[in-house]
């Protein structure tokens, strides 16, 4: 995985338009299985045990 790095003046300059247009950040939780990427952790473990059946 690549990490992104931004300048402070970038950041700076994204958190300005971020309040002026109401924009919020939210962290999301990943979960891989399968080389397929989910966001709901249920969808990630019913596909765990799909796979393990057929194994």
């Amino acid at each position: 995985m690549m990490t992104k790095f931004i300048d402070k003046e970038t950041e700076d300059g994204a958190a300005q338009a971020m309040r002026e247009y109401g924009v919020k950040r939210i962290p999301v939780d990943y979960f891989h299985v399968g080389g397929y990427r989910y966001t709901d952790m249920k969808d990630a473990i019913a596909q765990a045990k799909r796979t393990k059946k057929k194994s």
